[in-house]
């Protein structure tokens, strides 16, 4: 999705150059008091009981972000007018979504104590080692077949070199909403569904 971001948000939504880069910054925000809310949520509710609600509130707002009506080429944020209400919304969406996500950042990495204490042989560093690295794979493959679907729904290039009043190919425009949207939706609720005999299985090993 940060990947994707900035292209959702100056091609698909039409947000001004000056704005969109400005405007990711709320997500990071909404992130960070993310993290406070879940830490308190967990230790009250358990980890994983946090990882679903987050989970299904980030699946929300991909959704909602996924399907928002673009700006009009013409916004301007001085003036009032039904521009500023989607703008407001997708500001809104954006807190919804970095507020649901900030799960990811906390709860994988307060789990993996867990997952190494139950192993026999404490491999303390392989299991870091493998979480690191498919983390690092995730984005590394997710770049390049995000790339690879524009290329082939016809997005033209130009426009990420600076050029932004260039007119995508409708296929275009769908795709980047369906990796903004649909994609990590699926990909979270894969994961969740992963998680959801977490506790019960430690309980049983």
């Amino acid at each position: 999705m940060q990947t994707v971001s900035l292209i959702y948000l100056q091609q698909v939504m039409n947000v001004p150059r000056g704005i969109s880069f400005w405007i990711i910054i709320p997500f990071q925000i909404s992130a960070l008091l993310g993290l406070q809310v879940w830490s308190f949520y967990s230790n009250r509710y358990g980890r994983v009981q946090a990882l679903k609600i987050g989970g299904f509130i980030w699946i929300g707002g991909c959704l909602i972000a996924m399907i928002l009506p673009p700006l009009s080429n013409n916004f301007e944020i001085n003036n009032f007018n039904i521009d500023s209400i989607k703008m407001l919304i997708l500001f809104l969406t954006i807190l919804f979504v970095g507020f649901g996500a900030s799960t990811a950042y906390l709860i994988p990495w307060s789990l993996l104590p867990d997952a190494i204490d139950h192993d026999p042989e404490k491999a303390a560093g392989v299991y870091t080692a493998w979480m690191v690295l498919c983390q690092k794979l995730g984005i590394a493959l997710s770049v390049g077949l995000f790339g690879y679907l524009l290329t082939l729904t016809g997005f033209k290039q130009a426009a990420c070199q600076g050029i932004i009043d260039i007119t995508q190919p409708d296929s275009a425009l769908i795709t980047v909403r369906i990796c903004m949207g649909l994609i990590p939706s699926i990909l979270v609720y894969w994961g969740l569904l992963i998680m959801r005999k977490w506790d019960q299985e430690l309980i049983t090993n």
